[in-house]
């Protein structure tokens, strides 16, 4: 039995004799052991922190933001986030303080109806495409994935710092802009003499975003601070919060402009 799946680790596609194999090779597997064992033991340390610092909030009944953040487990940018979306009350007492009653909290918690998280051992990765493959297979550029995904919700999960794509999904948007191969005669604008012509605007566009410089998608920590006039724990914040790809040039640490232009613009 064969079964041509994506290595959980490498993210390269490989043929399994299994169906409960999911890495390509022992190299993989075993790195892959390395890390899940890794995130254990950081759940487990950042589990005693948070049951430490429960214990000594437990007998609070105002809180600041960051005591917020550490009663409820997250990070003191999604308190701000959730002040400032009314999912969380918040009262001002002075210019520059904040507090939190704790019956607003629990408010919160309790008119938040449950959901189900889809366990992601359950999904079947051959359903989905890497940002790489659908750009290998529709000759589009990667910023363009990232923005077009998200505003046309196109289901994705994420396995460690892998994105993956709907396949259903993918194929229905580029199908429509599919083009009869039987075609073979063409008109160039200069034959036709009346009417108008009409270009594809996907198409169009996705042309001009390809042919931008590559360096001028990307920010660099000094960049987004001067921009945003932030600093730079705070960058760093953001990008470990929203989980935004970063990688080292050099001695300059860059990421894309679209996402974090996209998540400043939602803070704004």
């Amino acid at each position: 039995m064969e079964v041509k799946r994506i290595c959980q680790w490498c993210g390269k596609p490989f043929i399994a004799k299994k169906t409960t194999t999911n890495y390509c090779s022992h190299q993989c597997a075993s790195q892959g052991y390395k890390h899940r064992m890794k995130e254990r033991r950081i759940e487990l340390r950042e589990l005693q922190e948070l049951i430490e610092v429960k214990s000594k909030l437990d007998h609070q009944d105002y809180f600041t933001f960051a005591q917020a953040a550490q009663l409820m487990g997250v990070s003191r940018q999604y308190i701000y986030k959730l002040v400032k979306e009314d999912k969380l009350r918040a009262s001002r007492i002075s210019a520059r303080m904040s507090i939190i009653r704790r019956a607003d909290i629990e408010l919160m918690l309790k008119t938040r109806p449950y959901e189900r998280r889809r366990i992601k051992d359950d999904l079947d990765i051959t359903e989905y495409y890497t940002a790489e493959q659908i750009s290998e297979k529709y000759k589009v550029s990667q910023k363009w994935i990232w923005a077009y995904t998200r505003e046309n919700n196109i289901p994705k999960i994420r396995i460690r710092q892998f994105n993956y794509y709907s396949k259903k999904h993918i194929d229905a948007a580029f199908a429509k802009y599919k083009t009869d191969n039987d075609l073979t005669e063409w008109y160039t604008p200069e034959e036709i003499e009346h009417g108008q012509i009409f270009y594809s605007k996907l198409h169009f566009d996705l042309s001009k975003q390809t042919a931008e410089d590559n360096a001028s998608e990307y920010y660099t920590v000094q960049e987004a601070m001067k921009k945003y006039n932030l600093t730079r724990d705070s960058v760093y914040g953001i990008l470990q919060f929203h989980e935004i790809k970063r990688e080292k040039k050099g001695r300059f640490v860059r990421f894309l402009k679209v996402e974090f232009d996209h998540v400043m613009g939602v803070r704004k």
